[in-house]
């Protein structure tokens, strides 16, 4: 069954919010002229000047400045054409869907010609306050409280921070600031623990003292993530009285061994939820002995855990995972058999007589599931065999660098729909077939951008995990290569399409905004989209929280 993976696709992962925006797509001519543009930057809300904010020129050549006092930023002798204005500071922070308009526009000069009233504005950040007691009303110092977003991705929802986090004082108060617009779950956490009255326990001893400890806790005074609400947070604006009240809970001591010993290399040992939405919330690192493998977690709330344990440095690494119930009492000592990581073999095969050099296989998580260090990968050699070493058990999605496409994947005889596999103990060899004839499709937009700004697109595989960004020329088109398969392609007004890629659920809301469109090995097709715009955007990323 022929499948698609994408290869080459353009990733935004590791660049910073600016370098995130569209840019034009230089063209290859003269670099000096007699043009100019020149305007100012100021706050959204006040109007007042921005000094210091920086000042990117994007098109025929590219330019940085820095706004003066008044905010005033120029560029001069510029060859004619278009050009794309942006504005970045650090005192004005962009959301995580990058949907503020203002602070970016198309500027189009002519030889001579001087512009000089552009403006671009910046939308200032939100503020939360609030306090923090205990079960008596007491402050609580060094709680921190911290502003998040729900995110769709591909391996299920996960609660992430996107607006940053705030430590309290020894009032109890704590203060967030510079918050990008919009709207988050505000949580509390305090790592504090309480000692409870006990007889004297001898020195030594494995028996716990008992203590109580505070359960994470959500806004309006919650410990569940699905009952949380969401804080509104507008522009410029200080939203004070977000108190919370934390709430004792017993915790248990977890404890246990990991054998054999790993007396020479270091242990890494966490307790994890079950539940995604608490995954980043309640995990729990343990206080480990290499020398004996003896570990414990103190302070664990009654749930279902998933315990991972892996090793590093010294050889090759070993690794555990094992289901781990808590209740109201301390569970029994974990015996955690540590075992080497898997050994994948497999081959690869490209169509027809092409050599496709260099290939590299590469497993990424095709689940919910942590990392521990780089994925495993693997060169090809020049007779199609590869090997991957330290592969833990689970569900894993191949990828291959390189100038071609994964057509079809079998893991031994039995062949995979899609391109994820199972892997276990004694898995079979997996068995890849490279494809090197792409098809390209022909995108246009089929209307203005709306609201103006910077336009990008993106493209992913209707039945496979193929994802694609790019950008658009002057004239409001372009040409991607991709394997042959069917896909959603979408035009949009967008600073960060990285973070759409990224949200399956989003994705699934905007099919009905963009076209389907089936290609062939090696050959074209012409689609016309309509841009969606960016309110539209945050319209749909809104609802899916609601």
């Amino acid at each position: 069954m022929k499948l698609a993976v994408a290869l080459l696709a353009v990733t935004l992962a590791g660049l910073d919010a600016q370098d995130r925006l569209s840019r034009v797509p230089p063209a290859p001519q003269e670099q000096t002229g007699t043009a100019s543009i020149e305007g100012a930057v100021v706050d959204a809300l006040t109007h007042e000047p921005v000094k210091k904010a920086q000042v990117m020129l994007n098109g025929r050549i590219s330019l940085t400045a820095v706004t003066d006092v008044s905010g005033h930023f120029a560029f001069r002798q510029l060859p004619a054409g278009q050009y794309m204005v942006q504005a970045q500071s650090d005192r004005y922070p962009i959301g995580r869907m990058g949907r503020d308009l203002a602070r970016q526009t198309s500027v189009t000069v002519g030889a001579d010609e001087q512009k000089r009233d552009v403006a671009v504005s910046l939308t200032p950040g939100a503020s939360v306050r609030g306090r923090i007691v205990d079960e008596e009303g007491s402050p609580m110092a060094q709680c921190s409280v911290s502003s998040m977003q729900m995110t769709n991705t591909d391996n299920g929802k996960d609660l992430i921070n996107t607006g940053g986090s705030a430590q309290s004082d020894d009032k109890g108060e704590y203060g967030l600031s510079n918050v990008p617009a919009g709207k988050y779950y505000l949580m509390a956490r305090c790592p504090q623990a309480i000692p409870l009255p006990h007889a004297f326990i001898r020195r030594g001893t494995t028996t716990d003292v008992p203590t109580l400890t505070y359960t994470p806790l959500f806004y309006p005074g919650t410990a569940e993530p699905s009952a949380a609400a969401r804080v509104e947070l507008q522009p410029g604006v200080l939203l004070a009285g977000i108190d919370f009240q934390m709430t004792p809970a017993q915790g248990v001591t977890v404890r246990g061994r990991a054998r054999p010993a790993p007396s020479d290399r270091n242990l890494q040992i966490f307790l994890r939820p079950k539940d995604p939405l608490r995954m980043r919330v309640q995990q729990q690192g343990a206080r480990t002995n290499p020398s004996t493998g003896e570990f414990q977690i103190n302070n664990v709330l009654p749930g279902s855990y998933e315990l991972t344990a892996t090793t590093s440095g010294g050889g090759e690494p070993y690794f555990a995972k094992i289901p781990v119930e808590v209740g109201g009492t301390a569970p029994d000592a974990l015996e955690v058999v540590l075992s080497p990581g898997l050994q994948v073999s497999g081959t690869l095969a490209v169509e027809g007589d092409g050599k496709v050099n260099p290939l590299r296989v590469m497993l990424n998580p095709a689940e919910n599931q942590p990392m521990f260090g780089p994925p495993p990968q693997a060169e090809v050699q020049s007779d199609g065999t590869f090997v991957l070493h330290a592969v833990v058990p689970g569900r894993w999605r191949i990828q291959v660098n390189g100038a071609g496409y994964v057509k079809s994947l079998a893991l031994g005889n039995q062949e995979v729909s899609g391109n994820e596999v199972e892997i276990t103990a004694g898995a079979a060899p997996l068995r890849i077939a490279m494809g090197t004839k792409f098809a390209q499709i022909e995108v246009t937009v089929s209307s203005p951008v709306p609201g103006g700004g910077p336009l990008m697109g993106i493209l992913w595989g209707a039945t496979s995990s193929v994802q694609q960004n790019f950008g658009f020329g002057p004239n409001g088109n372009t040409s991607v290569s991709v394997p042959p398969g069917r896909y959603h392609v979408c035009a949009m007004v967008e600073a960060q399409p990285f973070v759409v890629m990224q949200n399956r659920a989003l994705r699934k809301a905007m099919e009905s905004r963009c076209e389907t469109v089936e290609v062939s090995e090696g050959g074209p097709q012409k689609v016309q989209v309509a841009a969606i715009s960016s309110e539209e955007l945050k319209r749909m990323a809104d609802s899916l929280e609601e």
